[in-house]
């Protein structure tokens, strides 16, 4: 392929995978703030919707579907928070994936 091949590319194709990322950014403050609302209602609703499930289990499968999910969303709320604070990347990333475990524990808490 010739050197000059990427000038004949038209704009939009090199500079598209850029605006999530750009709108993301400009935006990072009240995304950020609303999912921490709708985290906070979330992880307060599971708190009171439990699945039928939880009745026919006990120990700790039952705290798993009792709780899991809620912790999930307590955790998103807490990664939201994080955000708002501009915490470092690397503790972001932390709660993030703290809330995937959370909610992969209540999984597959509910199907065993």
């Amino acid at each position: 392929m010739p050197a000059d091949a990427a000038l004949c590319l038209p704009v939009n194709v090199t500079t598209a995978p850029d605006r999530p990322r750009s709108f993301v950014a400009r935006h990072r403050t009240a995304l950020a703030a609303g999912g921490l609302v709708v985290s906070i209602a979330l992880a307060v609703l599971w708190l009171f919707v439990v699945p039928e499930r939880a009745e026919s289990t006990s120990g700790v499968q039952q705290w798993l579907i009792r709780f899991g999910h809620s912790i999930c969303w307590a955790l998103l709320a807490v990664t939201a928070a994080l955000v708002l604070l501009k915490a470092p990347k690397r503790v972001v990333d932390v709660t993030a994936w703290a809330a995937l475990a959370a909610y992969a524990a209540f999984l597959g808490a509910t199907v065993l």
